[in-house]
């Protein structure tokens, strides 16, 4: 005959009914935890690379309009040489799209260089420095020496590489035109010859180093 007297608190049978999690519970419940944070990191990692990218290739289509715009106005592209990826050759492209630096040619050895305008008057910027990501403030410069230290960066915080080595210590250059890329997220490239010669070949855009890499017109 079925007891009609509650079950007192103290019971086997309550005791299991008011148990809390076991420490098996507990590690699943954490584990489960800790692989959805990591989806979820990997997703917004993701999401900010791509993003990341997108801003490099319309920062690089910017830089490049610009650099057409100077070559219809001089003649040709500023003429820098060395490693592309150096802020050396960063600063250098900054000065010539921001109309503090111009091509002439030397009137004895004909070679042509790019070369610091420091005269006042009007200068001819080729775009808007203020809506480009730069290393360091722009601000209201009057003599390219205000511009050191200063040079157009990607979204990794490195400078654009550039460099068109049409100088007549760059015999070897192949190319018609100018190498302009980011390094991308790994902030690494491996430039071959493409300092002296401009030929990115297929082989190159595939080597570990270089498969983030970002060209401009890509």
């Amino acid at each position: 005959m079925l007891s009609d007297t509650p079950h007192s608190v103290f019971s086997p049978r309550a005791r299991s009914s008011n148990r809390g999690f076991t420490l098996i519970e507990l590690l699943v419940v954490i584990a489960i935890i800790m692989v959805l944070a990591g989806i979820t990191f990997g997703i917004s990692r993701g999401v900010q690379n791509a993003q990341a990218r997108t801003r490099a290739k319309a920062e690089l289509a910017v830089i490049a309009q610009a650099l057409g715009e100077f070559k219809s106005t001089y003649g040709d592209y500023p003429w820098v040489s060395g490693d592309p990826t150096s802020t050396a050759n960063a600063e250098k492209l900054l000065l010539a799209l921001t109309g503090f630096a111009t091509l002439e040619r030397d009137s004895t050895s004909g070679n042509v260089t790019l070369v610091e305008i420091d005269s006042g008057g009007a200068r001819k910027s080729f775009l808007d420095p203020t809506k480009m990501s730069l290393s360091q403030n722009f601000g209201n410069p009057t003599l390219a020496a205000d511009l050191t230290g200063i040079y157009f960066t990607d979204p990794w915080g490195n400078p654009y590489a550039y460099v068109y080595a049409k100088s007549s210590t760059a015999t070897t250059w192949e190319s018609f035109g100018y190498v302009l890329f980011s390094e991308g997220s790994d902030s690494n490239s491996n430039l071959g010859s493409i300092a002296t010669d401009g030929i990115i070949d297929p082989d190159h855009r595939k080597e570990d180093a270089n498969i983030d890499n970002i060209y401009s017109g890509e």
